[in-house]
């Protein structure tokens, strides 16, 4: 015979914590899981192990709110530079050391600074949105520098006329 966790999240929907081969293991994983709500700590970790393609185009994307010219800049830079490297990846895989191996692979392939900026931008608020959903509990672009992008001498010498 086998015993099943069962408990209800936030939203009041059943959830299961496993089945357990006694009532007391049971009894204690439901709790568990309980404690973890009341904690604040809701996340699944199962959400974590999806891939970054899955969750950018599954859930981030169709659900993250910009304009229309955005979405199409976002789809272009995510296609094009983001999902050929993380795609792959799980979410809770994906660590600072992976986001500066990315930035030197895009600087070495003869990416200007200012679109590596730009899309480590998107890279971040994707992470950003993950971490806040409780996706992932690290976010691997915090701390990561990008290459400087250098400012054209004709704005900085400008002064505003009197």
């Amino acid at each position: 015979m086998r015993w099943a966790a069962i408990y209800r999240d936030l939203r009041g929907r059943i959830r299961s914590a496993g089945t357990f081969t006694t009532e007391k293991a049971a009894d204690k994983a439901w709790q568990r899981a309980e404690f973890r709500i009341a904690e604040g700590r809701i996340g699944d970790p199962r959400r974590g192990r999806q891939s970054f393609r899955r969750y950018v185009e599954q859930e981030w994307l169709p659900n993250h709110e910009m304009e229309p010219s955005t979405r199409q800049g976002y789809t272009y830079s995510i296609n094009k530079h983001i999902s050929p490297y993380f795609g792959k990846m799980r979410m809770v895989e994906i660590l600072p050391s992976h986001v500066r191996e990315w930035v030197a692979e895009l600087k070495g392939s003869g990416v200007t600074p200012a679109t590596i900026k730009n899309l480590k931008n998107i890279l971040s608020a994707i992470f950003t949105t993950a971490l806040n959903d409780q996706v992932t509990f690290l976010h691997p672009c915090k701390g990561v520098k990008t290459p400087t992008v250098a400012v054209a001498l004709w704005q900085s010498s400008r002064r505003p006329s009197r």
